[in-house]
C-alpha cells in the first residue's frame, strides 16, 4: 500500500488503523539499519542511547513505524531527545510541531515519524545517523537488551519504513545493550591518617610516588607531572608523596623528593 498525506498524519497521530496492507520488495530493506547504541554505565548512573539508521537510500525515508522495548527491572526511559536526521527542516505534518512523535508506556517505546512533504523527498530522511535519544536513568546492575521492533498498529507487519515510491519494507533491527554496574570508587587521603616518620602501614613508603617500592627519578617525573597537569595522585600514592604530613599533596613534597634523590637530605 502507498504511503500518502492521509497515512502521514495517521502515523503521526499513533492511529491504529491499517496503513500498510502490503510489504514491498524492495532492495533497500536489505541495507537499511535501525540500532539501538551498546554502553556500559555506572549503577544509579543517568545515561543516553542513542537510536540509529544506516543505509538510508539516497531517494530517502519518508515515515518510520516501529517501538523500542527495554528491560524496566534495570533501567527508565525518562524522556526522547530528537536526533539530528530527524530534523530534515520538512513542514510538519497539520497539528504537530515535529515530524517525530514518541510515546513511552510499560517498558516501551513507540516511535513514528512521517513526512509533511509526501511529493517532495528532498524533505526526507536522506543520510545515516541518530534519530534519536533515549534519556534513561539505571535501576540494578546487569546487563538491560534495548530492542528494536514492530510498531504499535495491531496491523503492523514489523518494523515498516516508507521508501521510494511509498512502498513499504522491513529493515534489519539490531539490539543494544546497555551493562550496569557498581559506580566507581574513589579512594581519597584521609588528612587524619597522614603517615609519620615511622610508616603506618606496611605499603607507606614516603616518597614511592609511583609504589614500586623505591623512591627514586621516575617518582620526581610522576609527581611533577601531576603538579602541573593538575591530576592530584590518589590513594597510596597520595599517602606517599605528602612526605612533609602537612595534609596535601605540592610543590614543598616535590622539592624534598627531589632533595633526598640527589641525596642532599638522607631521609624524608
Amino acid at each position: 500500500m502507498k504511503f500518502n498525506k492521509a497515512a502521514a498524519c495517521l502515523i503521526a497521530t499513533a492511529c491504529t488503523a491499517s496503513l500498510f496492507s502490503t510489504v514491498a520488495s524492495v532492495s533497500a530493506a536489505d541495507a537499511i539499519t535501525i540500532s539501538a547504541e551498546t554502553k556500559a554505565v555506572e549503577k544509579d548512573a543517568e545515561f543516553t542511547v542513542d537510536i540509529s539508521l544506516a543505509g538510508v537510500p539516497s531517494s530517502g525515508i519518508a515515515g518510520l513505524d516501529f517501538a523500542i522495548k527495554y528491560d524496566t527491572s534495570l533501567m527508565e526511559v525518562t524522556g526522547v531527545t530528537e536526533g539530528a536526521v530527524s530534523k530534515t527542516n520538512d513542514k510538519q505534518v497539520e497539528g504537530f510541531s515535529s515530524n517525530l512523535a514518541t510515546n513511552i508506556n510499560n517498558g516501551a517505546v513507540s516511535v513514528l515519524w512521517a513526512t509533511g512533504s509526501v511529493s517532495d523527498n528532498s524533505k526526507w530522511i536522506k543520510s545515516d545517523g541518530v534519530l534519536l535519544t533515549l534519556n534513561c536513568k539505571a535501576k540494578g546492575t546487569g546487563d538491560a537488551k534495548v530492542e528494536i521492533t514492530k510498531g504499535v498498529r495491531k496491523d503492523a507487519t514489523g518494523i515498516d519504513v516508507a521508501v521510494e515510491g511509498l512502498e513499504v519494507v522491513n529493515p534489519t533491527a539490531k539490539a543494544g545493550t546497555i551493562s550496569i554496574g557498581k559506580p566507581v570508587e574513589t579512594t581519597t587521603p584521609d588528612p587524619t591518617q597522614n603517615p609519620t616518620t615511622n610508616p603506618t602501614s606496611d605499603k607507606t613508603l614516603l616518597g614511592d610516588v609511583d609504589c614500586d617500592g623505591k623512591v627514586d627519578i621516575t617518582d620526581i617525573t610522576t609527581l611533577a607531572i601531576s603538579l602541573v597537569d593538575k591530576k592530584p595522585v590518589t590513594g597510596q600514592a597520595a599517602i606517599n608523596a605528602d612526605v612533609d604530613k602537612d595534609g596535601s599533596v605540592a610543590l614543598t613534597d616535590l622539592a624534598r623528593i627531589k632533595q633526598f634523590v640527589s641525596k642532599v637530605i638522607d631521609k624524608l
